[in-house]
Parts: structure tokens; C-alpha cells; sequence
């Protein structure tokens, strides 16, 4: 198990009443698996990726990533901790300096950890994630959306973390680059043994990346299980009238 979360609770306060975003939500996610977060717009999806990813601090439960508990994490170690989570965001234009060449951008990331990385193993994941070796002389304005977020997920890649965490980062792009890019983030996952967390509304897209899929509503899981147990046999009531509406 590579990553394991416990009961995990995140409250706001709104036209001052509190609120839970994500309610006592636990799951597990193992190496070079691919889960998926589906539901609507407000469901936690989210707001649980940012908690993960230490963006933003639960109020109560546990994330224990390969062993380690890294729920209130200092921030002096922080540094260290997204050097084996990161995030995959779905506007890639904004993720890239835009004054940076995309090489410019990838190469400081991997400086700034101190990582030894050869040229050929820049070209190797160049080809996993299909983007031609000149595009990286171009600044982020200069490629296409479809190119800048290839751009984003070979600069994760790069630095070899444990986990991925894609939050809606296929859905800023046109359909037929959708299904590409995602199926380019489950087979470098699958190759380098990195697990997936992937957040988004797009049942159909889901249903053909998923190891799992974890419907949330409310902040909380509503059912999960494999695309065959989701999509054929939903057990829920909340997962039959998603599946109606969006499907």
C-alpha cells in the first residue's frame, strides 16, 4: 500500500454556518495504480487532492504516505514531501513561468531537488509523453494547450515521485486530445510504478482509465469499486442517478 488515508475531515464556515468538503473520507491507493475521484462539482474531489497534497491542512484523520504519516507536515519538509507528490493542474498555461522556455521550467525543477538526470532519460520520457524535443525551446503561449499540459506531466514525471495527482487535467482540453493525454498519464504510471490520483467529473472518461473509481458526494464516498462493478452494477442510489445524468 503506498498510500493510505484515514478518516479525513476538512470544514469551512459559509454564510456562517460550518460545512465538512470532505467528511471522515478513507481510502488506499497502491503503487502504479490509477484511482479515480468522480462526481459533481462540489463532491470533495478536490478539495481531497489539495489535502494530500498538502496544499491545504485537514481538521482531522490521517495520511500516511508509504509508511510515513505525513498529515501536519512542517513546512521546512514540505519541499521535500513534493518531491514525491506531485500535482498535475487543469490549466497547464498557468503552471509554467511564462518569461521560462518550457525546458527552462522543467530543468529548474529538477535543480531544485538536485537530481541526477542524463539527457537520455529526458529524451526516453519525451517519448512517453509525445512531445516533440523542439517544443521544449518554446516559451508556454507558444505551444498548444494539448502540448503545454504534456509539457506539465513530463516535468512531474522528471522528478520521480511516488504519487500523481491530476486534478481535472484533461478537461481544459479538446476531445480528441482528452483521451490521449489520459491514457498517456496511466501508462507512465503503470511503467514507472506511480500512483494516480485522478480527479474528475467525466464518467466516460473514467470509465476508460480507472483501476478504480470512487464516487464521492458530499465529501464523502459514496461507493467504489472497479469501472465494471461503477458502470454495470452501481449499487448506490446517489451512483445510479449520477450515471443517468451524466451518461
Amino acid at each position: 500500500m503506498l498510500l493510505d488515508v484515514q478518516g479525513l475531515v476538512k470544514t469551512y464556515r459559509r454564510r456562517g454556518e460550518t460545512f465538512a468538503a470532505v467528511d471522515h473520507l478513507s481510502f488506499t491507493l497502491d503503487a502504479g495504480e490509477l484511482l479515480v475521484l468522480a462526481g459533481e462539482s462540489g463532491s470533495g474531489k478536490s478539495t481531497t487532492g489539495r489535502l494530500i497534497a498538502q496544499f491545504s491542512t485537514p481538521d482531522d484523520g490521517k495520511i500516511i504516505l508509504d509508511g510515513q504519516d505525513i498529515t501536519h507536515v512542517p513546512e521546512r519538509k514540505k519541499k521535500e514531501l513534493y518531491r514525491h507528490i506531485q500535482m498535475v493542474f487543469q490549466n497547464p498555461m498557468r503552471s509554467f513561468h511564462p518569461r521560462y522556455t518550457l525546458r527552462e521550467s522543467i530543468l529548474a525543477g529538477i535543480r531544485n531537488y538536485h537530481l541526477t538526470f542524463t539527457e537520455q532519460e529526458l529524451q526516453d520520457l519525451l517519448k512517453e509523453v509525445q512531445l516533440p524535443v523542439e517544443r521544449l525551446d518554446r516559451y508556454p503561449h507558444e505551444v498548444s494547450g494539448g502540448e503545454c499540459q504534456r509539457a506539465a506531466i513530463l516535468r512531474a514525471l522528471c522528478i520521480k515521485p511516488q504519487i500523481l495527482l491530476c486534478d481535472e487535467a484533461t478537461s481544459a482540453l479538446d476531445v480528441s486530445t482528452r483521451g490521449e493525454v489520459a491514457a498517456m498519464i496511466r501508462n507512465a504510471c503503470k511503467r514507472h510504478q506511480i500512483g494516480c490520483l485522478f480527479i474528475t467529473h467525466d464518467l466516460l472518461l473514467a470509465r476508460r482509465l480507472a483501476d478504480r473509481v470512487m464516487v464521492m458526494h458530499n465529501g464523502r464516498a459514496v461507493e467504489t469499486g472497479t469501472p465494471n462493478d461503477i458502470f454495470t452494477n452501481p449499487k448506490e442510489a446517489y451512483t445510479k442517478e449520477l450515471l443517468a445524468s451524466l451518461l
